[in-house]
């Protein structure tokens, strides 16, 4: 059944609202990042968070520079969603959809959600959404994403949800000390279609 957004994205109208969608029961999806960056360099400088990422020390991030630097990465993303959580209306993370190679239909996945929000499934669905959404308005035959050795939580969602190890180099993130593998994760089309499923919140 075709939802409210389905119908604003076909239309192309600017969404700059709260969107509840009928996939998602605990969170919303805001368009527009400019709302947020506050938000987003929060989240950035949560220490937790921090761990999972692999392009930048555990330490505060420059603030204005930061938050252009997020503004303009949003605004070039073929598709971005902050998560606000349904009851308090407070930014949670964000995910988002950038083109690898537009020649091959191919996609990196990232997703952030704050270190006090794990655990609770936000995460599965988000991705369940936007993999789908993905797949059925871009046309894209596969979606890749990276993820730290240490990051078992996220590691066990994707595979959950469908993605396969594709490789992994060695040695690739610095943390806490010692040094961790960054391992290449991938989702692709089956038979002219995706396949993902909808997996229930643990």
């Amino acid at each position: 059944m075709s939802s409210h957004f389905d119908y604003l994205v076909l239309k192309g109208y600017a969404i700059t609202a709260f969107l509840a969608l009928t996939a998602l029961c605990c969170i919303l999806l805001r368009y527009r990042a400019v709302d947020d960056l506050e938000g987003i360099l929060a989240l950035r400088n949560d220490p937790l968070v921090q761990r999972t990422q692999t392009f930048s020390a555990i330490a505060p991030a420059p603030s204005s520079k930061y938050k252009e630097y997020m503004k303009t990465f949003a605004e070039g993303s073929a598709l971005w969603f902050s998560l606000v959580h349904k009851d308090s209306l407070s930014f949670i993370g964000f995910c988002c959809i950038n083109l690898l190679e537009a020649k091959n239909r191919d996609a990196r996945l990232g997703i952030t959600i704050a270190s006090e929000f794990w655990g609770k499934g936000y995460g599965t669905e988000v991705m369940h959404f936007t993999v789908n959404h993905a797949f059925k308005y871009f046309g894209l035959q596969r979606i890749s994403l990276d993820v730290t050795e240490g990051n078992a939580r996220a590691r066990a969602v994707y595979a959950k949800l469908g993605f396969k190890v594709e490789g992994r180099k060695r040695r690739g993130n610095w943390v806490d000390g010692h040094w961790e593998d960054i391992i290449y994760m991938g989702f692709w089309m089956m038979n002219g279609r995706s396949c993902i499923l909808k997996v229930a919140r643990s």
